[in-house]
């Protein structure tokens, strides 16, 4: 187990191996919370070498990955990812950590993983992690990222927050429609390492849809709503005179078989 977890936290957390991984990040950041996606492509030798080690780590040994085998692998890799995150933040606001907290690591491991251990092809896994915030994203003055140096990567910034520098990013490219998208690649910092960092600026033109309660009126009466309460104040009126005569007529039969 340890042999795979070496293997697969290393090309899970250290990035793409030489020719046969690819590795992606998607970056969704929300006011409050920030959802980062990574997919990782393991092709030729590399997918044969991935399900030996987790064959290997978590079954019996038989050139044949099952289901159980995935989900234990799963689950440990879950834990493992989660633990090296708690180590070192892979995301800073205003270049710190406080109000930053990690609600939840998932991994998908790719269901073409299960079967023989020996077949060259194609395996894509997904894993994701959500942060939440306890200040919005919109007072801040800058978001840093750390990544694999040389991974394509894809920030989406929430409506209402403008970009208003990158570094970090080679070949870099924005996109502003109601909102900032950028793109390119984790520029390296140090051996397998990226940084990246925004910087911001609150849009003053953006509003946030709010229900202003002083603008709500309640609907006017309408002489519709009229022969309604009329007809429910004959009623009533009605009533009280049947009420009354039923009354009197008791009491003068009363009187009559008591004479």
């Amino acid at each position: 187990m340890k042999g795979f977890i070496t293997f697969f936290v290393i090309a899970l957390l250290a990035g793409a191996g030489e020719g046969g991984n690819l590795w992606a990040n998607n970056i969704t950041i929300n006011e409050y919370d920030m959802i980062w996606s990574y997919d990782e492509t393991i092709t030729g030798a590399d997918s044969i070498a991935f399900r030996i080690n987790i064959d290997s780590g978590f079954g019996d040994n038989d050139s044949f990955v099952n289901t159980w085998e995935v989900l234990l692998a799963d689950k440990e890799l879950r834990k493992e990812f989660r633990s090296s995150i708690y180590k070192e933040l892979d995301v800073r606001i205003n270049n710190k950590t406080d109000g930053i907290y990690l609600v939840d690591v998932d991994a998908m491991l790719s269901p073409d993983v299960i079967g023989k251990t020996h077949i060259l092809d194609t395996v894509v896994n997904t894993y994701t992690t959500t942060y939440r915030f306890d200040t919005s994203v919109l007072n801040a003055g800058s978001i840093w990222f750390m990544g694999q140096a040389g991974t394509p990567v894809t920030i989406v910034m929430p409506q209402g927050v403008d970009v208003t520098n990158i570094s970090g990013i080679d070949n870099a490219t924005i996109n502003i429609t109601d909102h900032a998208e950028i793109s390119g690649f984790f520029r390296e910092i140090s051996k397998d390492r990226g940084e990246i960092t925004l910087t911001l600026s609150r849009n003053t033109s953006f509003i946030k849809k709010e229900i202003n309660a002083s603008n709500v009126t309640s609907p006017e009466k309408t002489d519709e709503t009229k022969p309604v309460v009329e007809m429910l104040s004959w009623i009533r009126d009605a009533s009280i005179v049947v009420v009354g005569l039923v009354i009197i007529l008791l009491i003068y039969v009363f009187r009559i078989r008591k004479k």
